[in-house]
């Protein structure tokens, strides 16, 4: 019994300590959502958010929200999952990465993840209808 309650704390332990993941999508010319995914009770501080074509990059304003992105959240302690939303300048190229530079500890080392950007979605022309061999 020892040996599972040990095995238990561990698992839990690596779990909390997991690097988060995000995925980062393209809502408009100027604005972009990314979602991250991390262990609920893993302290973690957004630093900056900038966009890449691997050649030129800029920053942009950031907001953090809950996962809906509807309501704004200063700490994302305590979300499983949460939104950060996004906004540009216009930019003079057409960015294909995000880069989210964070930290897991209260001044601790400011760790980095790069993303490939997912572009907007194509149009739905307003007349077009499904046929069977869609």
């Amino acid at each position: 019994m020892k040996k599972w309650a040990s095995l238990l704390v561990v698992a839990v332990s690596l779990a909390a300590c997991s690097a988060p993941k995000a995925t980062i999508s393209q809502k408009s010319a100027t604005q972009y959502s990314a979602v991250v995914t991390k262990a609920a009770n893993q302290y973690m501080e957004v630093v900056d958010v900038q966009l890449t074509d691997g050649a030129q990059w800029a920053s942009g304003s950031f907001r953090l929200t809950d996962e809906s992105g509807k309501r704004t959240i200063l700490n994302p302690k305590g979300y499983a999952a949460f939104g950060i939303q996004i906004v540009t300048p216009a930019l003079a190229f057409a960015p294909n990465q995000a880069l989210i530079s964070y930290r897991l500890e209260e001044e601790g080392a400011v760790k980095s993840m790069l993303l490939s950007l997912q572009g907007l979605p194509a149009p739905v022309e307003a007349n077009a209808r499904p046929t069977l061999a869609e």
